[in-house]
């Protein structure tokens, strides 16, 4: 299954497990929302935390291979999917928490910037938006939201570059919140997800919503009008995916 769920003191850990990369596709978008529609009605789960099983990502993004397969009108579907689970992370009422146990590429990262703090990996993991050489047009709300963690200068940057961020990198331009020791990643991640989660439920919720729900609305109402007027679908036919494949 893409992802396994299992709670501990209050705080539910999902783990994407889509071998190998933990890439989005269709199952694990659903099966997703499933262990969301389950955590949001359940009182006692105050915090989550979100990982990467495997070792070597937290994720790819979506799931390239699949995408390239589907016909144009699916392509679509899968993108709005997609960008509504994005939308819905960000302003989810509970405190969602990356635990960034691997690399985490492209429409990763961007989801990982939907949560409300990310820990990462001091080593052996790169934080890297490599659309660019990948020859994918991401849609302009997707940016809307990195730009709301990283500002409009270190978007272009990460962007037009495809540069591979490693920790340091990553923390100094605020792609992440702090780095932890490989093996405590998870475990620092869930301190930080019990902590935001003993804050008072509804007054937390309220917070976020006025901190985000403007940005998110305006960021989801972008993605379905470029994927319903201006997105081209063909790009996905020649896709390079060279530069995932160079990822140690």
């Amino acid at each position: 299954m893409p992802i396994h769920i299992q709670t501990k003191n209050e705080v539910a850990i999902l783990v994407m497990d889509n071998s190998p990369e933990n890439a989005f596709n269709m199952e694990m978008i659903q099966q997703f929302n499933g262990a969301l529609d389950k955590i949001e009605a359940d009182d006692a789960v105050r915090g989550v935390v979100v990982t990467g099983a495997g070792g070597q990502f937290f994720s790819s993004g979506m799931d390239l291979q699949y995408v390239m397969k589907l016909e144009a009108d699916a392509i679509k579907a899968f993108f709005k999917t997609l960008f509504t689970f994005f939308h819905r992370a960000f302003v989810f009422s509970k405190p969602m928490v990356a635990a960034i146990n691997g690399h985490v590429v492209a429409s990763a990262l961007a989801f990982s910037m939907c949560l409300d703090y990310r820990v990462m990996q001091k080593e052996k993991a790169v934080c890297t938006f490599p659309e660019i050489d990948v020859s994918i047009l991401p849609p302009s709300g997707c940016l809307v939201v990195v730009q709301y963690v990283i500002g409009e200068r270190m978007t272009e940057l990460a962007f037009l570059s495809g540069r591979k961020f490693d920790g340091a990198e990553a923390l100094a331009a605020g792609m992440v919140d702090e780095l932890a020791e490989n093996q405590s990643v998870t475990n620092r991640a869930m301190a930080v997800a019990a902590e935001l989660g003993a804050k008072k439920p509804r007054l937390f919720a309220e917070y976020k919503k006025r901190f985000r729900g403007e940005i998110a609305d305006r960021m989801l109402a972008e993605d379905l009008q470029y994927i319903n007027e201006e997105m081209d679908v063909t790009m996905f036919q020649d896709c390079d995916l060279t530069c995932l494949r160079s990822l140690p």
